[in-house]
């Protein structure tokens, strides 16, 4: 029996066509003279039955008689032979040495041709099959993914893992031309990149690793105590960081660099709006620390020497220079030799500059003052500073300290009695070291430096967090 596919009818011709039939396939054992069945689905009319008259293809049949009616893509069966008859052993076993033919001639292509072969099964199907000789070629000199010595170029190429701004990357491993410890990697543009690998085991740093070259990592350690034995030990890895907390080895939220060898290690820091740094060093039998005095924290005075700077006033004759810390201070001159100093809280109360914490006078070449002050902190802190003529007149007469006051009408220098109030000497100053108010200019300035370096800390920490959790994320899909 044989049913595989539908057939088409016109009515009254002897005609019918086939749709997936293959009727002219020795195999299925179709042949002249074998009853046909055709189903007609019209209602109340009977199925068309026929025999067939000529095969002239696979989807092309004559029948002995003409059909009554018109049928499209109808179901059918012809009868190939009767079951368990003599016939029907005969055709079976027709059909398995036609079958056994074909797979043989198929075996026989595939163990002596080369290439990549056609073939059409016994059923219809149409297949590509690699010979033997193919499969060799394409396996020869092959890599066994089990191991084994390499010669030439390895590269490793995963579109999916490995491309960049749509570019595919790869890696390769150098021949030994070149060396064992040399690796490859291609760029987005083609051209490979060489590195060369240290000879010898151990991790390998990467760009960022320890700070170096990227972001350093944050120390959110608050405790100074804590900070203090992390830097001392042995297992501490010379690192760039940084840590919320001001204290005596970092500026909070500003880069410290720290450095090991051995048991011997120091700290850098620099303050992130002040520009100060501060070293920190020691071993084993102990540590230091010292600020490096720089024009971030220093000052040169009247008479040319540094001296340690916070905020400070330059009195000259009729004007004031400030730096950084004491911009906003205003100087009203009240008449000759008396000056107020505004928007002040009096002086800078560390006594770094000695008894009253705050004047430096001009002094001759002799080293004697030029004038003597004095001075007077008013209740809301602005200073009031009076100012005298130096005579020296212990000294000798050609080593006094002579200042023309003005010329008479006849043209005579008329000189500043000892003790006279006078202004400041032209070209010289008077330096004075204050203190300003907690909104002073410079405080607000810190204050909002401290606040975006807290919120850019803050930032970088999720970012932080969320390429971490996305690696991670990325690696389980690998």
């Amino acid at each position: 029996m044989y049913n595989i596919g539908t057939v088409t009818t016109t009515a009254n011709s002897t005609k019918i066509m086939g749709t997936g039939t293959r009727w002219k396939d020795n195999t299925n054992l179709i042949s002249v003279g074998q009853v046909i069945v055709i189903k007609n689905d019209t209602s109340g009319l009977p199925n068309e039955v026929n025999t067939i008259y000529s095969i002239e293809s696979n989807t092309e049949l004559t029948l002995a008689l003409p059909v009554s009616a018109k049928l499209t893509n109808a179901k059918y069966a012809i009868s190939t032979t009767m079951i368990d008859s003599i016939s029907d052993g005969v055709n079976k076993a027709t059909a398995q040495v036609i079958a056994s033919e074909i797979f043989t001639d198929i075996f026989t292509e595939l163990m002596t041709g080369t290439g990549t072969l056609d073939f059409e099964l016994p059923n219809g199907q149409k297949v590509k099959l690699r010979t033997e000789a193919e499969r060799d070629k394409l396996l020869d000199g092959k890599f066994d993914k089990t191991g084994g010595n390499l010669l030439g170029h390895l590269s490793v190429q995963k579109e999916s893992a490995v491309t960049h701004e749509g570019h595919m990357m790869s890696m390769k491993v150098m021949d030994t031309t070149r060396g064992p410890h040399f690796v490859s990697k291609r760029g987005a543009d083609g051209a490979y990149r060489t590195h060369e690998l240290q000879d010898k085991s151990g991790a390998l740093m990467h760009l960022g690793d320890f700070g170096w070259g990227g972001y350093a990592d944050n120390n959110w350690v608050t405790d100074e105590n804590t900070i203090s034995s992390t830097l001392k030990l042995r297992t501490t890895r010379s690192s760039l960081w940084r840590n919320t907390q001001t204290t005596k080895y970092s500026v909070g939220y500003s880069a410290c660099a720290y450095f090991r060898v051995g048991d011997c290690w120091f700290n850098i820091t620099v303050g992130h709006s002040n520009g100060v740094m501060t070293i920190s060093s020691g071993n084993a039998d102990g540590e230091r620390t010292s600020t490096v005095y720089s024009s971030a924290n220093t000052t040169k005075d009247s008479n040319g020497n540094l001296k340690a700077a916070s905020p400070i006033v330059k009195v000259f004759a009729d004007h004031i220079e400030l730096n950084e810390e004491s911009e906003g201070v205003e100087m009203e001159h009240l008449g000759v030799g008396h000056y107020l100093i505004k928007g002040v809280v009096g002086f800078n109360a560390d006594g770094a500059w000695g008894i009253n914490n705050g004047f430096v006078i001009p002094q001759d070449h002799n080293g004697k003052n030029m004038v003597l002050i004095d001075y007077n902190v008013k209740q809301d802190g602005d200073i009031e500073l009076f100012v005298f003529h130096q005579q020296n007149a212990e000294m000798p007469e050609r080593f006094q300290n002579k200042r023309i006051k003005h010329f008479d009408e006849e043209g005579v220098p008329v000189y500043f009695e000892n003790y006279e109030p006078c202004d400041v000497p032209e070209s010289r100053w008077i330096d004075m070291r204050v203190e300003m108010p907690p909104n002073s200019i410079y405080n607000l300035k810190q204050a909002e430096a401290e606040r975006l370096a807290k919120e850019a800390a803050e930032k970088q920490a999720e970012e932080e967090a969320k390429k971490a959790e996305l690696e991670a994320e990325e690696g389980d899909d690998i």
